[in-house]
This record gives C-alpha cells, sequence and structure tokens, in this order.
C-alpha cells in the first residue's frame, strides 16, 4: 500500500515538473511557430516553396524515425527533451539568416525534423507513463488548459514583437525554451528499453495497426499540415498585418478555454469512440466555414469556433490513443505513431506544391482537403 501511494505521489511530481517545462516552452514557441510561414513568405518565398520547406521536415522525419528511437532509449524520455533544445535554438536563428543562404532553406527541415523526433519521443513515452487511465482525460484537459493558456496570448505577443523585428521575436523564443527545460532537472530521468527493431517497427507501422487507427492518424496529419502551413497565410494576406493577425489567433483561443474543464471529465465518464463521431461532425464544419472567412469580425467567429470543436475533438482522440499506446507496446506505439503522422503528408503536400502552382482557387481546394480529412478522426480503433 505503501509502495503505491508513493509510485502515485512520484507520477503526480513527475506531471507537475512536466506541466511547468511544457507551459514554459510551449509558450516559447507559440510567440513564434504560428508566424514561420508568415516569415518564408514575407521574405518572398512564393507558397508552394513553403509547402516544400514543411516536406522537407516530413521526409527528413521518416529517415530518422528509427535511429531517432534508438537515441532516445539510450539517453532517456527527458534528456530527448533536453537535447532538442539547442536543436530549436539552432532552428529559430537559422530562420534569421535564411534569406541569405540557399542551403540552410535544405538544412533547417532537417534540424527541426531532429528536434521534432527528441521532443515528441520524450514528451509521448513521459506522459503515458505517468498518466493515469480513468483520470486520462482529465488530466489531458488539465494540460489542455496549460497549453491554451500559453497559446492564448503568445501569438499577440509574439505578433507584437514579430511586427517589430522577426528575429527580436526568435531570439526571446530561443531564450524562453532554454528556460522551459529547468523543471525538468528536478527528477530523475527513466530510460525506454527498445523491444523493437527495425523491421519489426516497418511491419507493424504497416500492418499491426488497425486501418481505422490509420486513417484516423492520417485525417489528423493532413489538416493539421494545412492548418500549420496555408492559414497563417491566408490570414496574413486577408488580414494585412502581423498584430491583426496575432489578436485575432489569440482571441479565438482564449475563447476555447471556456470548455476544457467540462470536457475533461466528459472524456472519462463518456465513450470516447461515440464521443469521437459527434466531435468529428462539428469539426468539419469548423474548416468548411474557414471557405467563407473573408472579412475580420467572420475569421474570429469562425476560427473560435474551430477551435472550440477543435478541443471537442482532440481530447477525447488523445486520450484514447493513450489508451490504445499503453494496450500495444507504447514505445514502438509512439515511433509508429508518428511514421503515420508523417507519411500521409510526403503525398498530400506536393499535392498542395501542385495546387498553388496552378493557382485556381488553391485556399479553397486547401480547405476543402483539410475539412474532408479532419473527418478521419472518427475511425480510430476501438
Amino acid at each position: 500500500m505503501i509502495n503505491a501511494n508513493q509510485n502515485k505521489t512520484t507520477k503526480k511530481k513527475e506531471l507537475n515538473q512536466f506541466y511547468s517545462s511544457m507551459f514554459i516552452m510551449t509558450f516559447a514557441e507559440s510567440l513564434i511557430n504560428i508566424f514561420v510561414p508568415i516569415y518564408l513568405y514575407k521574405l518572398g518565398y512564393p507558397i508552394y516553396l513553403v509547402l516544400f520547406f514543411y516536406f522537407l521536415v516530413s521526409l527528413y522525419f521518416i529517415l530518422l524515425a528509427f535511429p531517432g528511437a534508438k537515441i532516445v532509449s539510450k539517453i532517456g524520455e527527458k534528456h530527448a527533451i533536453l537535447y532538442s533544445t539547442p536543436l530549436a535554438i539552432f532552428y529559430y536563428l537559422g530562420l534569421i539568416y535564411i534569406d541569405k543562404s540557399v542551403a540552410l532553406f535544405f538544412i533547417l527541415p532537417l534540424i527541426s525534423s531532429s528536434r521534432m523526433i527528441l521532443f515528441n519521443y520524450g514528451f509521448h513515452l513521459n506522459f503515458v507513463k505517468n498518466s493515469h487511465k480513468k483520470k486520462r482525460g482529465q488530466e489531458l484537459a488539465f494540460f489542455g488548459i496549460i497549453i491554451l493558456v500559453a497559446t492564448a496570448i503568445s501569438p499577440y505577443l509574439g505578433s507584437l514583437l514579430a511586427s517589430i523585428n522577426f528575429q527580436i521575436a526568435f531570439a526571446v523564443s530561443s531564450a524562453l525554451i532554454i528556460l522551459g527545460t529547468t523543471p525538468l532537472f528536478f527528477t530523475k530521468d527513466k530510460t525506454e528499453k527498445m523491444n523493437f527493431n527495425f523491421k519489426g517497427l516497418i511491419k507493424n507501422t504497416t500492418i499491426k495497426f488497425n486501418r481505422g487507427s490509420i486513417i484516423s492518424f492520417s485525417g489528423y496529419a493532413i489538416e493539421s499540415i494545412i492548418g500549420r502551413t496555408i492559414w497563417p497565410i491566408f490570414l496574413i494576406i486577408l488580414l494585412g498585418t502581423i498584430s491583426k493577425t496575432g489578436l485575432i489567433i489569440s482571441t479565438s483561443l482564449i475563447i476555447s478555454l471556456i470548455t476544457f474543464k467540462f470536457l475533461g471529465r466528459l472524456t472519462d465518464r463518456v465513450d470516447k469512440i461515440k464521443l469521437l463521431k459527434i466531435a468529428t461532425t462539428l469539426y468539419f464544419f469548423g474548416w468548411i466555414g474557414r471557405i467563407f472567412a473573408n472579412t475580420s469580425t467572420k475569421v474570429l467567429f469562425i476560427d473560435s469556433y474551430k477551435n472550440l470543436s477543435e478541443k471537442f475533438i482532440q481530447l477525447p482522440w488523445e486520450a484514447h490513443s493513450y489508451d490504445l499506446a499503453k494496450r500495444n507496446g507504447y514505445f514502438e506505439f509512439i515511433v509508429s505513431r508518428e511514421i503515420i503522422f508523417n507519411l500521409p503528408r510526403l503525398i498530400i503536400l506536393p499535392i498542395l506544391i501542385l495546387i498553388f502552382l496552378i493557382n485556381f482557387h488553391p485556399f479553397l481546394i486547401s480547405f476543402l482537403i483539410a475539412s474532408f480529412s479532419s473527418l478521419g478522426y472518427r475511425f480510430l480503433e476501438r
């Protein structure tokens, strides 16, 4: 009994320090992440080249996914997050000089994907091991509130910094990322044994995964990359200024804060798959609404609804994904899922590049692709 209580206390301590670290790091990256596509666009890169930049990120991720897992297995999940920090800083510093060196256009996606591998593996391993199955929805909701608080105001603050100078925004973000690693030093790190090899990983990714899960993860992969790359550029073209773009993004995120506590409890009490099916329909109309966003007022209304429905869908989706990870050998599951996230992007991004090269209603077509891709969430394996 004492050991069980000690284990619960240790897990709670681990999660609290993890929350603190993620709050600072998320705030830091949210200052600038939404503006990276805008930054590249403002430098004169056409949209199809901005999309190619992100295509390279996914390509490098696939190539490094298995070697990255071996590294994380040896250094531990928290050290993986720690070691991802200098890569994030090199990435942001490199963006400052990207217009002065063609080579950086190809090198920075490599740095970004390496950072993502270390951070994502470390993040998911830490959470799946320290969260509680019966309270996972509430824990994800609490974590979601922390992330939302961090991301709600930061786009506006980041837009103010970027309006003065993008380099200042990159520098401030880099400094805060370093600060965000501090809480990770106060608990003991754990290494995770790799009980799978490259051949087994490929088999698991292509055969073992349920078809519904592959559709679900692919749907997320496609709609999220459109949301991260094309939507910000659409906003800057429509709204005209970086500060106005940041203000509307922040306002719409603040509105979605109100739903989280309710959704966390609902996720633990209601069948997650049933909840997903309802939420998927709501989220689909959030993307459809973006097609009609042609004024700042419409953008605010539509994006607020889209963010609300996104939170409604992501809590049961993420909670059930972690349940599946616990049942299926979570390290291999996490690596396989990250590969599945990036494989569809290697297909859809060249299609989007072609759409923007042809230049026939490219934003409308992109948002339609995202809306129908979002329907894939509902197919997650039981």
